[in-house]
């Protein structure tokens, strides 16, 4: 995949997470994706758990929206890293976070996903 695509398949996916969109999310993953949150020591296995897992938290009142990235995607090794800044709303919403995420592709999925978060995990369901 060219940087251009690997940029392109980022964005839909931070995309689908702040539009809260399941399909979406699901259209950026490989069947076998690995999401795992390196900072917390905590990992999920397929699509559909990775879907489920989203899918959970979003049914709660706080959001977030995921802005002012930086991506720096490297073609050669079908790998995108991308640093942003997370801004949450809702009730008991937590500070704005620097976070990180390393997206490795296979074909024009994403098969593994790599958070580096500042703070609480805000994944958890």
């Amino acid at each position: 995949m060219t940087e251009a695509g690997l940029v392109a398949l980022a964005e839909a996916y931070f995309a689908a997470l702040d539009a809260r969109d399941p399909e979406d999310l699901a259209a950026t993953l490989a069947e076998e994706a690995v999401l795992s949150i390196e900072t917390h020591g905590i990992a999920h296995t397929g699509r559909d758990a990775i879907v489920r897992l989203f899918a959970a938290r979003w049914e709660g009142p706080l959001r977030a929206r995921h802005h002012d990235f930086t991506h720096s995607p490297a073609a050669a090794h079908g790998r995108i890293t991308s640093q942003f800044t997370v801004t949450y709303t809702g009730p008991e919403a937590p500070d704005p976070k620097s976070n990180a995420n390393v997206l490795t592709v296979a074909g024009d999925r994403i098969a593994r996903v790599q958070v580096y978060m500042a703070g609480d995990n805000t994944i958890r369901t």
